[in-house]
């Protein structure tokens, strides 16, 4: 019977790392130490040695998941369906359409801080949910500071 590996793991780290879309940037779990590593094709020397050290040791690291943009899209459309506000429902909705989804819902919460607020409580819910799902995946249980 496999049992998950416990590590200390920073979660607000790891949920940063998955919600990273920057190009050429990868994550790494160390499943020894539980540390995060950051590379980028950007970095020189250090992220060359990081690079090396994980190639070298492979079985030890695992490669971070970004957050897919239909996972973010899905979250859009649950937080939408929580809301009491018809309008506001109806200007999420139709902000959510076609190429600049993102960013227009944004723009419509601007307008409404208070939902806005819960919106970020309920992104950020989501990617931790995110974050503990794919660690049990890959057979590592987190251990809470």
């Amino acid at each position: 019977m496999d049992r998950n590996k416990s590590l200390k793991i920073d979660l607000d780290e790891l949920c940063n790392a998955m919600e990273d879309h920057s190009f050429g940037n990868d994550y790494y779990l160390d499943l020894e130490t539980g540390e995060i590593l950051f590379v980028s094709e950007y970095m020189e020397d250090e992220g060359i040695e990081i690079e090396n050290r994980i190639e070298e040791e492979y079985e030890r690291y695992e490669l971070i998941p970004q957050t897919e943009s239909y996972e973010a899209y899905r979250d859009m459309e649950d937080f939408i369906a929580t809301i009491n506000d018809e309008h506001l429902v109806d200007l999420l909705e139709v902000a959510i359409q076609g190429k600049g989804a993102f960013r227009r819902f944004k723009d419509v919460l601007l307008n409404y801080p208070d939902e806005e607020e819960k919106w970020f409580l309920f992104q950020d819910d989501r990617i931790e949910e995110r974050a503990r799902e794919w660690l049990n995946e890959i057979g590592v249980t987190l251990i809470e500071e």
